[in-house]
């Protein structure tokens, strides 16, 4: 089993990804606008890892006044028997 994707509240994704492929070199899987928003799906990968990164939106930039719910998918693997 492992962690598929794990989710970051963020509130501008231009940001965010230019901080995590800058900083951490994850590598992007996936930039596609979600309908008339102007959201975007960014799938972000980490090199070496099988979780992805995935970003949710904030309402605001506004620092928040309790912890962020980071929300997990698992995902179990079928191991082949040889």
């Amino acid at each position: 089993m492992h962690i598929q994707f794990a989710e970051l509240p963020v509130f501008d994704q231009d940001r965010a990804k230019a901080f995590y492929t800058g900083h951490l070199a994850c590598q992007v899987a996936e930039d596609q606008l979600i309908g008339d928003s102007g959201w975007r799906w960014i799938e972000l990968t980490f090199p070496g890892a099988v979780t992805n990164l995935h970003f949710v939106k904030r309402p605001d930039d506004t620092p928040g006044t309790e912890p962020c719910w980071c929300s997990l998918m698992a995902m179990s693997r079928q191991r082949s028997r040889a």
